[in-house]
């Protein structure tokens, strides 16, 4: 089947018609996991603003993650070669790749078809088969993979300046060309959508990311957090060839100072060759608990 990809700036195009693909012959069911944690918790919203316009020639993607807050969403900037389409070559990433990160996921299935136009008041129209969406998901795991797809194809506008003004971007999602289809067996597509900042994860690293290989010397530590009373701290762990850990800094505390409006935060340490494990975490006041607690194991050669 030929692909439709197609990528268009700042003029709306009609978008190649897919030829259907129907549903999986066996579907996979799927259901948000209990946490008794989350619904007992307070938990800080995280905050949320578009990507910037970047020379970063990696592909912002939106990953899923189970916690023991809930599912959430998160960030990877993959290396991969793209095609000069941006917003295609992230979702086609999304649809086809797996994350460095083993505990990322998406319940969305491969296709090579990804249709794309973006018209000028900022609105990106994914055209995807229907068998992307053929896992049968209850409501919460529907609406989070709806919103992988809209942070992820706005990410990728954003990134490479595609934005025209100051219109929030807008994400509208057709299947097989028809608008409102009905997905994951009983969730009915709305007109448009915008980013949900309920569903980011209350923390993540920006960097080093999950993986990533950096040079000995001066490292960047960076990640965003939502405003949690007792504020954020970070642990940092070596690891050895056998995968043990030994501790380097088990908990310091981020100077709320440092912490940008929009959670953003950064800061720099030396360290040496070897492996290493990142967290960071949240506290509330009057408890020593680590909430939304997330790691990045990495590489300094």
């Amino acid at each position: 089947m030929v692909s439709k990809r197609v990528a268009v700036i700042g003029v709306s195009l009609s978008l190649v018609a897919a030829a259907g693909c129907g549903l999986a012959s066996r579907e996979e069911s799927h259901q948000m996991p209990i946490s008794s944690t989350a619904t007992s918790l307070s938990l800080p919203a995280a905050s949320d603003s578009v990507e910037h316009h970047s020379s970063i020639d990696r592909l912002p993607i939106y990953w899923l993650e189970n916690t023991d807050l809930g599912v959430y969403l998160y960030r990877e900037y993959a290396a991969k070669n793209m095609t000069g389409e941006p917003i295609g070559d992230s979702i086609s990433y999304l649809l086809n790749e797996k994350s460095v990160n083993p505990e990322w996921y998406t319940h969305l299935k491969p296709s090579s078809e990804v249709g794309v136009s973006m018209n000028k008041e900022n609105v990106i129209t994914l055209d995807l088969p229907a068998k992307v969406f053929s896992a049968k998901l209850d409501r919460g795991l529907s609406e989070r993979s709806i919103q992988q797809l809209v942070f992820t194809s706005t990410a990728a506008a954003s990134n490479a300046g595609l934005f025209i003004g100051t219109l929030p971007p807008k994400v509208k999602i057709l299947v097989d060309g028809q608008a409102n289809a009905t997905v994951f067996g009983d969730l009915r597509l709305a007109d448009s959508y915008e980013r949900d900042a309920s569903f980011m994860a209350p923390i993540w690293i920006i960097d080093p990311q999950f993986g990533a290989t950096n040079k000995a010397g001066q490292i960047k530590f960076s990640g965003r957090t939502a405003d949690f009373t007792d504020g954020v701290y970070y642990s940092l762990e070596s690891k050895d060839k056998t995968g043990k850990l030994t501790v380097l800094t088990a908990a310091e505390a981020i100077e709320a100072s440092s912490i940008k409006q929009d959670g953003s935060f950064s800061f720099t340490t030396q360290l040496g060759v070897g492996s290493y494990k990142l967290t960071f975490w949240g506290q509330e006041n009057g408890s020593t608990k680590k909430i939304a607690s997330v790691s990045s194991e990495f590489t300094i050669k």
